[in-house]
């Protein structure tokens, strides 16, 4: 079985993840956000968001994350690309965070330690496969998973339970480690 590297992350993104280890991340903002709870899982979901990083009180930068899917140069198969970019404000939406029509969960009172990324082995079969991919971010006390959301382009859903984590990357394979 032949296998290629399908999950992207440009120089950039890699940078700016890299740069969250050893962080504090303080919240997930979005302009919205879903919570599907089924049994003890549960899954918050945003069509994007960013991660909202903080050394001190005064100082947030945001470290915004998606994810979008394209096909191979030489097959029909699928890869993610992560875009992950730095803004001063979350998702570019400075009306939506100025009049207080967003959503923020605070997520982290600790350093990230470790950064993963993650994604499905590459088989080829007749027909497009999509690949799940995910970025996993550690600390001392907890794991949080930002998965590639396959229904829709351009989006990652937001995972806190880690017994949920721990399901999903049974399958898939370490790429790349960030500490």
């Amino acid at each position: 079985m032949q296998e290629t590297e399908n999950v992207k992350l440009t120089d950039a993104g890699t940078q700016l993840l890299k740069r969250i280890v050893g962080e504090r991340i303080c919240y997930f903002f979005t302009d919205h956000i879903k919570i599907k709870a089924t049994g003890g899982k549960v899954t918050y979901w945003a069509p994007e968001f960013a991660i909202g990083l903080t050394k001190n009180k005064q100082d947030h930068r945001f470290i915004n994350i998606s994810a979008d899917y394209k096909l191979t140069s030489r097959s029909s198969t699928t890869f993610y690309e992560f875009e992950i970019e730095e803004s001063r404000m979350p998702l570019r939406c400075e009306k939506l965070l100025q009049s207080g029509q967003h959503s923020e969960i605070r997520v982290l009172s600790t350093p990230v330690l470790l950064i993963e990324v993650y994604q499905d082995w590459n088989q080829e079969f007749d027909e497009p496969i999509h690949y799940d991919a995910a970025i996993v971010l550690y600390t001392d006390t907890q794991k949080y998973m930002l998965r590639v959301r396959q229904e829709l382009i351009g989006g990652v859903d937001i995972l806190l339970d880690e017994a949920t984590i721990e399901a999903e990357l049974v399958n898939l394979k370490l790429r790349q480690s960030l500490v």
